[in-house]
């Protein structure tokens, strides 16, 4: 019996093309499939010593190296490992091709690890036991592929991943016949269980890994919620990873505050958009111009309008271009890192976006633009300081919309505040920024909200406003909000970055993840706008700043570099070019390796004459019980004799003397330099069938069917 059995016949295939047909690649999951299965049907073989599986895993290991490094470049640097997670079976199958097509019929451990190979000399020199630590690649292959095809990504064929899952499990369970019924059922239910918590998992850790570890906190929110930290203790920390990079005409001062999101109900440390179409009063109508965003996050195209000379613009408010594009109104240049459905940052009085190379712009009724790019990086002309604001007007029942929690507080600071005796919005709001001039911004918060169900306790906003007098920006972004919609001012919550850092080396403006920040939309009655308020005290930015890291420049670099080739790849021509030097790189390595594999070639099942070509005449009937020998045992080796291999069958038979005299026939018709007797060939023929028959009803185990 073969101490290291492979994967059941067609069950690597078949679980190739599942894959393929899951993440879209039919063509390439077939192309696997063929050189995975074709071992069955061809007679083709290498002598792959340690050294060449060695060489395989090394190759794998550089080509997901360089996979790795095309995804960082190609698509936004924390989508680049699960996409290479999704290209697993290509990337492993050097070291399948080995196992399936290699006549060792197994892999040894030492091939994965560095430390086990230095080893490997002393090992052999005290005559360790040479079969351990061996095992068959394909079973591990066959994990790799079940993975690659989990869908990390919602597509509409995601469905089918559980049910092929568990009919694979079934497979390979029902194929090694070394479960009954009743265990292949349970370890299904066992697979289908794992499956869903696996894919659950996984998609969990792309989310914090997407998320957590490489976006900025502020940009970790949706158009419809946003979840605060208000209430929850512990430090504020933010990255200082470059975020958008921004280029001003002529020198000249860019917008202070760019917003991202927009909000308008607060309730508990949660900010949620909340406009009259989905008002909890009113129902939900259909939306005739609806966009790719959803329902429920309120968002609509923005009209694409071309000039006569050329030159496109995405407006953001529908009134004429032409006003939108006077003579005298700044402009400047945006650049970052996108993915689908990013929010762009712009400042409130942004009037048009051109120059992106994108497949549309979307933006919500407060204020939100959204990106569908065509890349992984954006850059393109923004044109601001329009009279009007893209943001829909108030609407009372959101944007004056306060919580019972902390009415009483903000009553009690209004009647020290005298606000309703202020003449104009603007003294308004300055009695305000004084109010919180007396706070104190800290990183680090030491608020804590009453706990579900509590009987007594103040909100997080009412310790802030009367007790704590300390927070970050969302504490005093949320108090001013509420405070004043408790003097009838229509306020709405708003995130995104300050612009506050100039490189003059470059000539651009850095906005990280230590820009990231939340301050107040207030209406304006008078003019009719939305003006932006912050009420945070400035030394903000000095306690954010200091969260630095040292060694900064080295990410900032890696940054810059990757964006700025990615933009000069997708330049006409340039992208050409670049697919043409590595398709023909890759070309002439595929070419080498062919050639070295065609130099190398056996073929097993037959012997040679001395001039290297196939001895057609000296096989016997013999021959043809090779296919199903290879089920019941081991591979055979360069060096073994057909015959000599054919013995270890004499384990598997009760009554060997059918195989003995088989084998008899088979040496005297190769070596007998006599002519052979029809009569031997015909008796070896019938010998071979009975033996067929007697292999065919037994299992892999020894046991009679």
């Amino acid at each position: 019996m073969n101490p290291h059995p492979p994967p059941p016949r067609l069950l690597l295939g078949t679980a190739l093309l599942c894959w393929g047909a899951l993440t879209g690649h039919s063509v390439v999951g077939l192309v696997l499939a063929l050189i995975v299965e074709a071992v069955h049907w061809t007679r083709l073989r290498w002598d792959f010593d340690e050294l060449a599986q060695i060489r395989a895993w090394r190759l794998s290991v550089l080509l997901m190296f360089l996979m790795l490094v095309v995804f960082w470049i190609d698509d936004v640097p924390q989508m680049a490992v699960p996409r290479l997670l999704g290209w697993l079976p290509a990337l492993l199958l050097p070291v399948q091709f080995v196992q399936a097509y290699g006549l060792r019929g197994s892999i040894s451990v030492r091939v994965f690890s560095f430390f086990s190979r230095a080893q490997r000399e002393t090992k052999h020199a005290y005559q360790t036991d040479p079969g351990r630590g061996l095992f068959n690649f394909g079973h591990v292959y066959l994990v790799a592929v079940l993975l690659a095809g989990t869908p990390v990504w919602k597509t509409p064929d995601s469905w089918l991943y559980l049910p092929s899952l568990v009919v694979l499990t079934g497979w390979s369970l029902i194929a090694s016949r070394r479960c009954r019924w009743p265990q292949v059922v349970g370890l299904m239910a066992v697979a289908l269980g794992l499956g869903l918590a696996g894919g659950w998992g996984l998609d969990r850790a792309f989310q914090w890994f997407n998320y957590g570890l490489f976006r900025n906190r502020g940009q970790q929110n949706s158009p419809s919620h946003f979840r605060t930290a208000i209430g929850r203790l512990g430090e504020i920390k933010q990255s200082a990873d470059i975020v958008w990079r921004l280029r001003t005409e002529d020198g000249a001062r860019p917008p202070t505050h760019l917003r991202t999101r927009g909000y308008n109900r607060y309730r508990s440390g949660l900010w949620s958009n909340l406009p009259p179409l989905l008002d909890d009063a009113s129902p939900t109508p259909p939306r005739a111009n609806q966009g790719k965003g959803s329902l429920n996050e309120d968002f609509n195209p923005l009209e694409y309008v071309e000039r006569p000379d050329g030159r496109g613009f995405y407006r953001l408010r529908p009134v004429p271009i032409e006003e939108l594009i006077r003579p005298g109104m700044p402009r400047f240049t945006l650049r970052g890192t996108v993915a689908n459905e990013r929010p762009m940052p712009l400042p409130g009085t942004a009037a048009t976006l051109s120059g992106f190379d994108v497949e549309s712009f979307e933006s919500n009724s407060l204020g939100s633009v959204i990106i569908f790019p065509k890349g992984s990086v954006a850059e393109g002309s923004v044109i601001w300081q329009d009279a009007g604001n893209r943001d829909s007007p108030p609407w009372p029942q959101s944007d004056l919309w306060l919580d019972d929690t902390e009415r009483d507080a903000l009553r009690e600071v209004l009647a020290g505040l005298h606000l309703d005796q202020a003449p104009t919005l603007q003294a308004k709001l300055l009695l305000l920024q004084r109010f919180f001039s007396g706070f104190e911004y800290s990183l680090y918060n030491t608020i804590e909200a009453p706990r579900v169900g509590a009987v007594r306790g103040d909100s997080a906003i009412t310790q802030f406003l009367k007790k704590e007098r300390h927070g970050h920006c969302e504490y005093f972004a949320t108090a001013a909000c509420l405070l004043l919609r408790e003097a009838e001012i229509p306020s709405r919550y708003a995130i995104g970055f300050v612009v506050a850092e100039h490189d003059g080396g470059r000539g651009e403006w850095v906005i990280r993840g230590l820009h990231a920040h939340a301050w107040t939309r207030v209406w304006d009655e008078q003019t009719g706008v939305w003006i932006d308020f912050d009420p945070t005290p400035p030394s903000w930015l000095a306690a954010e700043s200091g969260s630095g890291l040292s060694l900064q420049w080295i990410f900032d670099f890696v940054l810059r570099s990757n964006e700025d080739f990615n933009l000069w790849r997708n330049k006409p021509g340039n992208n050409g070019l670049v697919s043409g030097i590595m398709l023909g790189l890759g070309g002439l390595g595929l070419m080498f390796i062919i050639h070295r594999l065609w130099r190398s070639k056996r073929t097993v099942g037959g012997p040679r004459r001395t001039d290297g070509r196939r001895a057609e005449s000296l096989r016997t009937p013999l021959h043809r019980l090779e296919r199903i020998a290879t089920k019941h045992l081991p591979p055979r080796t360069i060096g073994v004799p057909f015959a000599r291999w054919l013995e270890g069958l004499k384990t598997r038979l009760t009554d060997h003397s059918l195989l003995d005299e088989a084998l008899a026939l088979h040496q005297r018709l190769r070596f007998d330099p006599a002519p052979s007797a029809p009569a031997d060939v015909e008796r070896l023929t019938a010998l071979t069938r009975q033996l067929e028959t007697t292999l065919k009803r037994q299992k892999p185990n020894g046991i009679v069917s």
